[in-house]
């Protein structure tokens, strides 16, 4: 046993030596923080930002839509601070879009100048600024329609209270209802006994691709087993060799995996408890760890193996719940990622 712990300490004094260790740290904190950044929107309600500036008039607008993303709507309203803070989550993409209601809105519309009533906010990040400009505006209208009933000329009707609330009830009937498209909602339920904690959405920027660079991390090392560390390995039996190979693993990106783990809490601890994620983590990297020593031993040169490698990190960012989950699709693929380490960690977590 002390044999293997003097080696383990000689080879993390050599991974302590080289700027290899040390680079990796640095690509792996600077990709997390690019990451934390500038996230990719994941499978759930898109946020859109609206600023009010317009008081009353537009807060008015703002409960209709806030009505509608509560039952179901795939857009989430929410007001914004300042015109800085909107335009600056639009552009990192964290919001699919936002809206500015200046703070002569309600001015404009009851003099007739609709042309300027709202300012919208887009960014390349998301396609889905034009639907949302639509219920936006579908409620402003349902704010003026309001305005106009209310307005109406008493000279018009014998008695124009009551015209105005059967028309206002007639107005908020139809828009409350299907009618008058003649839709009928049919909801299709999960089987009782299917597993709905299976087909959950496991994808997590942030540590998907710490996991990622980390297990990349872990391949390239094993490459020094085509090299004068080879000639080390080779000498030794087959159970001495399996555990030294694993134990130079582990020394060659722990110090990276530390690293990785001190940003995945400061950046995104979300709603792991931290010794879930640092016990997951372990698992992850000492499976990572096996995998790379039984990976290594396929190949007999190193000019085929590192290219092999290459391919396999696009593979694990392509397929591995990293920035989206395939598996919400096919749900039998989740049998297969689950088998490289990325994967495996995501889904356990």
């Amino acid at each position: 046993m002390s044999v293997y712990l003097s080696r383990f300490l000689m080879f993390l004094k050599a991974r302590l030596k080289s700027p290899f260790t040390y680079i990796w740290m640095i690509l792996i904190a600077f990709s997390l923080y690019l990451v934390s950044e500038s996230v990719i929107p994941l499978s759930e309600p898109s946020e859109v930002l609206i600023l009010n500036e317009a008081g009353e008039y537009g807060e008015r607008i703002f409960e209709l839509l806030e009505v509608s993303s509560e039952h179901g709507g795939a857009y989430v309203y929410t007001e914004a601070d300042d015109e800085e803070s909107l335009r600056a989550m639009v552009r990192k993409g964290r919001a699919a879009c936002g809206f500015i209601f200046p703070e002569d809105m309600e001015e404009k519309i009851a003099s007739g100048d609709t042309r300027h009533m709202i300012v919208m906010i887009t960014s390349t990040f998301s396609a889905k600024g034009p639907a949302v400009r639509e219920s936006v505006f579908a409620a402003l209208y349902r704010v003026m329609n309001e305005d106009v009933i209310d307005a109406a000329l008493e000279s018009l009707f014998e008695d124009p209270g009551l015209v105005r609330d059967y028309v206002r009830d007639r107005y908020e009937y139809y828009v409350g209802s299907d009618e008058v498209f003649g839709l009928e909602y049919e909801v299709a339920e999960t089987a009782p006994d299917a597993s709905t904690d299976f087909l959950r959405d496991s994808s997590d920027p942030i540590r998907g691709t710490a996991a990622v660079l980390i297990f990349i991390l872990g391949l390239y090392s094993a490459s020094s087993y085509f090299g004068k560390a080879g000639r080390f390995f080779k000498a030794l039996g087959r159970k001495e060799k399996a555990i030294s190979l694993f134990l130079y693993e582990i020394s060659s990106i722990i110090i990276p995996a530390v690293c990785g783990l001190v940003m995945i809490r400061i950046l995104h601890p979300g709603d792991v408890p931290l010794f879930r994620d640092l016990l997951v983590y372990v698992v992850f990297v000492l499976f990572s760890c096996i995998w790379s020593g039984v990976f290594v031993s396929f190949f007999k040169r190193s000019e085929k193996y590192l290219p092999a490698v290459s391919v396999l990190m696009f593979v694990c960012f392509a397929i591995c719940p990293v920035f989206f989950d395939i598996a919400g699709y096919f749900p039998v693929i989740r049998y297969i990622t689950s088998l490289l380490p990325p994967a495996f960690y995501l889904y356990m977590l």
